[in-house]
């Protein structure tokens, strides 16, 4: 069974979190990225790039340089980015 984005994200966090020495316990939905979870914006940068790698797409990168860029503050935020992403044609 592939695993759902939201398992997805959470184990890219904790993967970041563990390779920095930062050990995390269960990663929900509502939790702030900096203040509850811990990232810096080196740490979201490089689960980006862990979540790009894993699900195959880049959701920040747009055709249209008008879109704006999604404010990320939450896990859900993140979560959201990428199955909007990947719910497109």
């Amino acid at each position: 069974m592939k695993p759902s984005v939201s398992e997805v994200v959470s184990e890219a966090i904790h993967s970041v979190l563990r390779d920095t020495g930062r050990a995390a316990g269960a990663i929900e939905p509502g939790m702030r990225l900096a203040g509850d979870v811990g990232l810096d914006s080196l740490d979201l940068a490089q689960t980006i790039v862990l979540l790009e790698r894993s699900l195959g797409i880049d959701p920040f990168r747009s055709a249209n340089p008008a879109t704006p860029r999604p404010t990320l503050r939450t896990v859900s935020d993140l979560v959201a980015v990428y199955e909007a992403a990947l719910s497109k044609p």
